[in-house]
């Protein structure tokens, strides 16, 4: 949606929908919103809208995960040191490389390239056995390794959940205590992208837009979406995770860097 344009019913649910689908899916929702923009089908929409859908994401995250968080602050504090030093990483790294990163934005064939290190680590994920330890038995060390997973996904075409879940995996983690840390330790993540933006608003005096950019209902509609579609990928997600359905998501993105590579390079 450019600027200066309303947002209608319509494209506020199909914006909410794609966000909550490819925000946790293992598909990286940044390198198909980017890939999007370079087929010259529009922008991801307005700045504040962007910033509710990720309010949005984030619900579905608190909401699904709330026994889990709850469980680990009730009985097993550590985890969130280790969120912690995991998040530390990420930060410093996306701070320090923010233009470098804004830069892979701009290259369709690079974004394609971040789609096949995904399906790389997907597929990694896939070929070892599930391990037995534990979140708490992650370390320091295993929490900040995990943050550098995180902070490579800020790459479009990197996903972040299946960056963090392969490397957990990886690291001889339960698949479902993989899953769980890889979205509670999306919370700060979401809330720092949040910060971010927000930051980035008010530098443009984008406030005063507000009123345009998120009328009542649309904005409504599109949140709603968004939060349903998140807690609905959280849940497919899960089931194919514990499954060994990770291929799934591997081969999608892998054909999906091929017709990309071939479609801008070829075209």
């Amino acid at each position: 949606m450019e600027t200066g344009t309303a947002l209608g019913y319509g494209w506020a649910v199909i914006l909410g929908a794609v966000q909550g689908l490819t925000e946790f899916l293992p598909i990286s929702s940044s390198g198909h919103l980017a890939l999007v923009e370079h087929l010259g089908m529009g922008g991801p929409g307005s700045l504040s809208f962007d910033i509710l859908l990720h309010f949005a994401t984030l619900l579905a995250v608190l909401v699904y995960f709330r026994r889990a968080i709850i469980r680990h602050w009730l009985d097993n504090r550590i985890v969130f040191l280790y969120v912690l030093a995991a998040t530390v990483p990420t930060g410093v790294i996306g701070m320090a490389f923010k233009a470098h990163f804004a830069a892979l934005r701009l290259s369709p064939t690079m974004i394609c390239l971040g789609l096949l290190v995904t399906a790389l680590a997907l597929s990694a994920a896939e070929l070892v056995r599930g391990g037995a330890y534990r979140i708490r038995d992650l370390g320091l060390f295993g929490a900040f390794f995990m943050g550098l997973c995180q902070a490579l996904a800020i790459t479009p075409g990197i996903s972040r959940s299946g960056a963090t879940i392969s490397g957990a995996i990886l690291c001889g983690v339960d698949k479902e205590e993989a899953l769980e840390f890889s979205f509670i330790l999306s919370i700060p993540a979401i809330l720092g992208a949040v910060f971010l933006e927000s930051l980035s608003l008010f530098r443009k005096g984008g406030w005063e837009r507000l009123a345009l950019d998120l009328p009542l209902g649309p904005s409504l509609a599109g949140f709603g979406v968004a939060a349903l579609a998140g807690y609905c990928a959280l849940a497919l997600l899960k089931r194919l995770v514990l499954g060994g359905k990770l291929i799934w998501f591997a081969a999608y993105c892998c054909l999906a860097a091929i017709a990309g590579l071939m479609y801008f390079n070829l075209h």
